[in-house]
């Protein structure tokens, strides 16, 4: 994953509060305190929300930003407005999702980010002025982590800036959001209208996204805008044909995840001649003894893998599955794990 090449921006200490607030970087080499980098569940454990708010599991592989703000700095408060624009403008084209955290101990609630247009259908609101410790953060003047297979990658000030050569300034946390935090799009696409994307981010993060949801979201738009709608969701199912077609030719853990993408489709746009497309595929599997027993020693695996709380328990667990479907590609998967154990 691609990051900025300077040494990674911090909050240096109590004393250099300071400079950071006036968006200076922090000198190369300083460095905080290791602390232990936490999953995403426990950075927003006892958050305070307004609305609603995805899971980590409805992120999908898109990128989670934790960002914390106060509003007692006199200085952040001239900056912050411009910061807040940067992001505003460059997270609804970007796969991030931003957690925006009003962390002051002073001033609870999350007017603060409201009022400066830290608006977007990617970007959610809380207040915890607890989270600044829970993060190993050292302030919570306008600091930052991103999340990678759900867990903190780093401590960056948000307030840390790019000199651009028009004059103008470029905010760290939008930089790295510019240069690729990984993760992609499965509905949303580059030549869609700003409305479009908007109106669909949300099922991009876990909201229900089928043909009843459809009937609700097209009864609020204009006949130009309906076009749009009906096109983009008949270029995604047909996408997701694809996708299903190509995973018959990979390896069983692809095929399975083709099968449960047919099963989604079949069951959300039954009406649709993708939804009885996969619709046949499902039922013809369904009728496949060698590909059942492939999807019963998955279940059988995973369950094991959640479930085991010891080598002991791991190897009795994983034993079932090699005992009752040795030949399929998770009973070969559950002998390595026997094997890594012993």
């Amino acid at each position: 994953m691609h990051r900025f090449s300077m040494v990674t921006i911090v909050t240096l200490a109590v004393l250099m509060l300071p400079a950071l607030a006036l968006g200076q970087i922090a000198a190369p080499g300083m460095q905080m305190v290791p602390i232990k980098n936490v999953s995403l569940d426990q950075a927003l454990a006892g958050v305070r929300w307004q609305g609603r708010v995805p899971s980590p599991a409805s992120i999908g592989d898109k990128t989670p930003v934790v960002m914390v703000y106060a509003s007692w700095c006199p200085k952040c408060n001239v900056w912050s407005p411009e910061l807040f624009a940067q992001i505003h403008e460059m997270i609804r084209n970007e796969p991030v999702v931003l957690f925006a955290i009003n962390a002051d101990e002073t001033s609870r609630g999350v007017s603060y980010a409201l009022e400066r247009n830290l608006v977007g259908p990617n970007i959610f609101h809380g207040d915890d002025p607890s989270i600044v410790q829970r993060m190993g953060f050292q302030s919570e003047l306008f600091m930052y982590s991103t999340f990678e297979d759900g867990i903190q990658t780093g401590r960056r000030s948000a307030g840390s800036f790019y000199p651009k050569d028009d004059g103008t300034k470029e905010y760290s946390i939008v930089r790295d959001m510019k240069s690729g935090m990984g993760g992609s799009f499965s509905i949303l696409t580059p030549e869609m209208s700003p409305r479009m994307r908007e109106i669909l981010w949300p099922a991009e993060i876990g909201a229900k996204l089928d043909e009843r949801s459809l009937i609700s979201l097209r009864k609020k738009m204009d006949e130009s805008l309906a076009d749009e709608f009906n096109s983009t969701v008949t270029n995604y199912l047909n996408r997701q044909i694809e996708k299903i077609k190509t995973s018959r030719e990979g390896t069983i853990p692809e095929q399975i995840a083709g099968y449960e993408l047919a099963e989604m489709v079949a069951t959300d746009f039954k009406s649709t001649p993708q939804g009885r497309a996969c619709r046949d595929l499902v039922d013809k599997l369904d009728e496949n003894e060698a590909f059942q027993d492939e999807l019963t020693a998955k279940k059988l695996y995973d369950q094991g893998q959640q479930k085991a709380n010891s080598p002991v328990t791991l190897k009795r667990m994983m034993g079932r599955v090699v005992s009752r479907y040795s030949d399929t590609h998770y009973g070969q998967e559950a002998q390595k794990a026997i094997s890594a154990v012993q």
